[in-house]
């Protein structure tokens, strides 16, 4: 971000045409999972968001991807960048997020492909971002809405060996049930609060726990990396109630997770 946050938000009502828009029926050959939740433009630039997530930019995890159109012809190759910073108010801390590097085109999605993780919901903040596309046009601090969503987990510790701050984000379950559940994790890593790292050489060791019975489960199966910084596994949930879901993490030999143990909590139907 080069511009003051004052100067950015007056250039961006005045200069921009930014719209949020409501679900549509996409066109193009996108696939009908996807919607369009956000414009921006400026000139001969516009880039649309589309998400597999939610109908807006949410708190946690978003599945996005990118049209990009220059003199009103859409481009098909190269990548996009897509960097959100999280402004706190004049001379508060800012911070981006975890974010795909490049945003890929897939011919097969017809959209620049990738994912981003919204790490705070704050009321008293605001978010904005750069769109690029291919180093050579870009659209810079665009004020962009975010949604809560209740069913984000995201734990965050820092490690004061490794001087770096991790966060854990759960993309599934979102809706746990007794019996054996697919488990989704990405883990992420940085040093500034700027700029994220996928975490993929990491060992990880989940254990189930109900609290309020005193017992575990059986039959779990440990996450390991799929790629991109994902980790699937499985766990069980022998009954129905509030679970946690704790997970130690190695990297390198040595545990990079704090005592107690990062978790989640869960309620299991």
């Amino acid at each position: 971000m080069k511009r003051s946050i004052l100067v950015s938000i007056v250039i961006t009502i005045l200069l921009y045409g930014c719209s949020n828009n409501n679900p549509v029926n996409n066109d193009g050959g996108t696939p009908s999972d996807y919607v369009k939740i956000y414009t921006a433009e400026s000139g001969s630039k516009k880039f649309e968001v589309y998400s597999m997530s939610s109908s807006n930019f949410v708190y946690g995890f978003n599945d996005l991807g990118f049209k990009v159109y220059l003199n009103n012809v859409e481009q098909n190759q190269g990548f996009v960048k897509f960097k959100p910073i999280m402004y706190h108010g004049i001379g508060g801390p800012n911070h981006s997020i975890p974010v795909s590097d490049k945003f890929f085109f897939d011919s097969n999605k017809n959209l620049f492909t990738g994912y981003s993780v919204f790490i705070m919901y704050d009321t008293a903040a605001f978010w904005a971002a750069d769109f690029n596309y291919n180093d050579a046009e870009q659209i810079d601090s665009m004020i962009i809405p975010l949604i809560y969503s209740s069913n984000t987990k995201i734990a965050a510790w820092d490690n004061s060996i490794t001087q770096r701050t991790y966060f854990l984000t759960m993309l599934s379950p979102s809706d746990p049930r007794v019996g054996l559940n697919d488990v989704d994790l990405m883990l992420h890593q940085t040093q500034n609060m700027t700029d994220y790292s996928e975490v993929n050489d990491a060992e990880m060791f989940i254990r189930p726990w109900m609290e309020s019975m005193g017992h575990g489960s059986s039959n779990n199966v440990n996450p390991v990396m799929i790629s991109g910084g994902r980790y699937k596994g499985k766990a069980n949930f022998n009954m129905p109630g509030e679970w946690f879901l704790y997970d130690s993490i190695r990297v390198n030999g040595n545990f990079i997770t704090n005592t107690p143990t990062p978790k989640f909590i869960l309620q299991v139907n």
